[in-house]
């Protein structure tokens, strides 16, 4: 992806209403000038979240949270700067050119068709559900019915319908210019053998769209209305848009509440996704039936790195799990496994016990290795010598997968406690297995720097500056940014002197996106959504603020000076001090 002009970052923050951007994902209301809410970012029970139109910034004074439209899209969708200046170019309509031969590559242009051949058969499809005649559409809509999908959940996944006719969809498509070639490449027909000519691969059936997390329609599951009609479930090939394992289910519509809830549930199914999520589930996502794949944590772990774990009670289910849980450690994550009924699935158990039961259920997830040992239990006799010693291993597999020691000592004390073994045995038995960072090195996750307190006077001087563009020429004459001990006003301090050398009046929402650093955009926004009156008289401020700064730059020179034996060059710094 090539660079996007600062010319177009400066329009498309210009043309966006941080307003209407942020009203997309949450409830504002109007307080004064300014907007509140409820943190998307945080839970809480008393909205600490404002939108100021006229600064055209948001900031929370709960978790801290602040910056611009772009800096919001970053946050809430998990997009790199570019992304996020895309995601609202799109919104906007604003060109962006491509600089790379990417854009215009073969490739890429194959991928743009697929999506827009998908839209059209997300359309299609929908749109036959809400209104053939047909008696296996109205079979499907009561299908949907019966497993308690409304309307507006229809609409909101955009289900549909795959009529019973070989060739229907495909009809459809070339009248909007679509090329069979195209229709094979997006999975969506299927060559005829030893003739000429393609069929649809999916007929009659209620059709599931699957999209990415930026809500473009990549694939699609459709379930047979008669079990009778070969397989209950089918799915897309993967095609150039889409990659078996890649993706969650429902994920573009949940992944906000899974960044604020701090987990995610993972199911296996359709079905299991939608119920819970129409009952106000709302941080969950399906992994299509299969088993997690590295791929699929990667995508939650961008989110949250806790996961509660929920898949069928049958055989296949609990091994899914079991597959999953060791590249779960392996990617850091924090896992917990819940149960439901025997043969019951998320889908059925909430239609008839309720989402309070549901939710029950989750709050008593088991911990990954009890339920690993749990599991183990049930498929080993523990009573035999050799049963003991075939979970002890299989554990250990697990165990040592963790990089912390004082967490495998931990465990391999509970695991010889548990099957009654001696643990200097189980230690000797873990010797053969390597423990995750020296096996399997990984993607470090992001580490957020903890927080260096700023001190009283370090905010109350850049208020000043990004209260007026004034200041800032008078600063420079006195001050650097090196004489800013904290990291993050030296950032914010060399962007305002950056603005200022350029002779051209500046706002505080140039310095915003002067600064990459996402602590000292929001320190930007904490201070400018501050009431100016907190910075008291400016003038006298100001100069109180410059003489310290210079002072303390002149006492650190002393004592380098005295170090050095430099000491008559000391003698003049304190005579400056004293002055």
């Amino acid at each position: 992806m090539g660079l996007i002009p600062n010319a177009i970052i400066d329009a498309v923050i210009d043309r966006t209403d941080i307003a209407a951007v942020v009203g997309r994902y949450v409830q504002l209301k109007k307080a004064g000038r300014n907007f509140k809410a409820l943190c998307p970012f945080h839970r809480e029970k008393t909205p600490s979240f404002v939108v100021n139109p006229d600064k055209q910034i948001f900031h929370c004074f709960g978790c801290g949270a602040g910056g611009n439209a772009i800096a919001f899209i970053m946050r809430q969708e998990r997009l790199e700067f570019p992304h996020a200046v895309r995601f609202l170019a799109d919104q906007y309509g604003i060109s962006i050119p491509d600089t790379t031969s990417e854009a215009e590559s073969p490739s890429r242009q194959l991928r743009d068709s697929i999506y827009r051949v998908n839209e059209l058969t997300v359309d299609f499809f929908h749109q036959l559900l809400l209104t053939s005649r047909l008696d296996a559409a109205k079979a499907a809509r009561e299908y949907l019915k019966g497993r308690g999908v409304a309307l507006e959940t229809v609409n909101q996944f955009k289900l549909g319908f795959a009529p019973d006719d070989w060739e229907a969809l495909s009809e459809f498509l070339k009248t909007k210019g679509i090329s069979d070639d195209l229709m094979q490449q997006a999975g969506l027909v299927i060559a005829r053998e030893n003739k000429r000519g393609f069929y649809d691969r999916f007929r009659n059936r209620v059709i599931f769209p699957i999209f990415d997390i930026q809500a473009r329609p990549i694939a699609f599951g459709a379930r047979a209305l008669k079990d009778a009609e070969g397989a209950k479930y089918i799915n897309s090939p993967e095609t150039p848009v889409y990659t078996k394992g890649r993706h969650l289910y429902g994920f573009h519509l949940t992944k906000a509440a899974v960044g604020k809830l701090d987990y995610a549930i993972v199911v296996e199914g359709y079905m299991d996704m939608i119920m819970p999520f129409v009952h106000g589930v709302e941080n969950i996502a399906a992994s299509l039936g299969t088993a997690l794949t590295p791929e699929q944590i990667n995508l939650i772990r961008r989110f949250t790195p806790n996961v509660v774990m929920l898949f069928d009670t049958d055989l296949a289910g609990q091994n899914a799990i079991v597959r999953s849980l060791d590249l779960l450690v392996d990617a850091g994550m924090n896992v917990r496994v819940a149960t439901l009924s025997d043969g019951q699935d998320p889908d059925s158990f909430i239609r008839l016990h309720g989402v309070r039961a549901f939710e029950e259920r989750l709050s008593k997830a088991a911990s990954l290795f009890d339920f690993k040992l749990a599991w183990l239990k049930t498929q080993h006799d523990v009573k035999s010598i050799e049963g003991k010693a075939r979970v002890s291993k299989q554990m250990l597999e697990t165990i040592m997968r963790f990089s912390d020691e004082v967490v495998k000592s931990e465990l391999i004390k509970k695991l010889s406690e548990d099957l009654n073994i001696d643990k200097d045995a189980v230690l000797r038995q873990s010797k053969p297995f390597k423990s995750r960072a020296e096996s399997s090195p990984q993607q470090p996750m992001a580490v957020v720097p903890a927080t260096v307190a700023l001190s009283l006077k370090d905010e109350i001087f850049l208020g000043i500056l990004l209260s007026d563009p004034q200041w800032a020429p008078k600063a420079r004459d006195e001050i650097t940014p090196e004489d800013f001990p904290h990291p993050l006003v030296r950032t914010v301090v060399a962007g305002i002197w950056e603005l200022s050398g350029r002779g051209q009046e500046w706002t505080g929402q140039d310095v915003l996106k002067n600064i990459k650093d996402h602590q000292a955009q929001e320190l930007v926004a904490r201070l400018m959504s501050r009431d100016e009156a907190w910075l008291g008289d400016k003038d006298i401020v100001f100069k109180d603020c410059v003489a310290g700064f210079r002072k303390k730059r002149w006492h650190v020179q002393k004592e380098e000076q005295k170090r050095s034996g430099d000491f008559e060059s000391a003698v003049d710094i304190i005579r400056k001090i004293k002055q």
